[in-house]
C-alpha cells in the first residue's frame, strides 16, 4: 500500500516547521513502508501517544457493544451501533456533551461521501488551519486505503502519531485532540481487524446486497460519525 504511505508523508509535511524535520520525515516514512509489510502488532495499543487511553475505553465499549448485538451488516446496524457509541461519549466523565443522533440517511451520506463529512465536521471545530489539515489528510488516506491490511494500517497510524507529538506548530489542545482521535481510530480498526473477510451489506428496500465496503471501512465510518464529540 505505497499510498497509504506516501498519504503520510504528506499529512506530516503539513505540520513539519523546518527544513531538517521534512527529511527526518521523509526517512521516517521511507522506514516505515518498507518495513510495514512483514510488521506483526499484536493489538491496537501504542504506548507512545499518552492519549491511548481514549482509544482503550473505545475499544472496550466497542467490544462490548459487538458482543451483545454481533458486528454491524446494514446501515441499520451501523446507525445503531454508532448512537450507542454516541450515548457513551456524551457521559459528563467523558466529554459532557449532550448526546448527537446519527440517522440511517447520515450513515448513508458518511458511506457515500466521507471525505466531504469529514471536512465538513473538521471546518465546524475549533482546530487550527494546520492542524485540520494535518487531520483531513489523515482520514483521506485511511479512506482511500480500504484494502490494506490492519498491520499496515496500525503503522500508519503510529507513525502519523509520531510525526504529532514531534511537531511544534499545534497546541497542547490539538495535540489532545488529534491523538484521542488517532487512538480511538486504532482501536476501532482493531475490533473489527478479526471479521475483515465477513460479508458488509446495505438494505435496498427488502433486499440485502452486497455493499463491496471492506469492513474496515465501515469501522472508518462510525469514527468519523462520532468526530463532532473529540472536536
Amino acid at each position: 500500500m505505497k499510498n497509504l504511505f506516501l498519504g503520510l508523508f504528506v499529512v506530516l509535511v503539513m505540520i513539519s516547521c523546518s527544513t531538517d524535520e521534512y527529511g527526518n520525515t521523509v526517512e521516517e516514512v521511507n522506514s516505515v513502508s518498507v518495513q510495514a509489510s512483514v510488521s506483526k502488532q499484536l493489538g491496537p495499543a501504542n504506548d507512545a501517544n499518552p492519549y491511548d487511553e481514549v482509544g482503550k475505553k473505545y475499544g472496550i465499549w466497542l467490544s462490548d457493544y459487538y458482543q451483545i448485538h454481533g458486528y454491524s451488516k446494514t446501515i441499520q446496524d451501523l446507525a445503531t451501533q454508532v448512537n450507542y457509541m454516541g450515548a457513551k461519549l456524551k457521559a459528563p466523565d467523558v466529554f459532557g456533551k449532550s448526546n448527537i443522533l446519527i440517522t440511517e440517511d447520515g450513515i448513508s451520506i458518511s458511506i457515500n461521501n466521507p471525505e466531504t463529512v469529514v471536512t465538513s465536521i473538521l471546518a465546524a471545530g475549533t482546530l487550527s488551519e494546520a492542524a485540520e489539515s494535518s487531520l483531513l489528510g489523515f482520514f483521506v488516506s485511511l479512506i482511500q486505503n480500504k484494502e490494506a491490511e490492519y498491520s499496515l494500517l496500525y503503522d500508519f497510524i503510529t507513525t502519523y502519531e509520531a510525526g504529532i507529538l514531534d511537531s511544534t506548530n499545534l497546541t497542547r489542545n490539538e495535540l489532545e485532540t488529534i491523538l484521542g482521535i488517532t487512538a480511538v481510530t486504532r482501536y476501532a480498526l482493531d475490533a473489527e481487524g478479526g471479521h475483515k473477510d465477513r460479508d458488509w451489506e446495505i438494505s435496498v428496500g427488502n433486499k440485502k446486497i452486497a455493499s463491496g465496503f471492506h469492513p474496515f471501512q465501515a469501522s472508518l465510518i462510525s469514527v468519523i460519525a462520532l468526530l463532532r464529540y473529540y472536536l
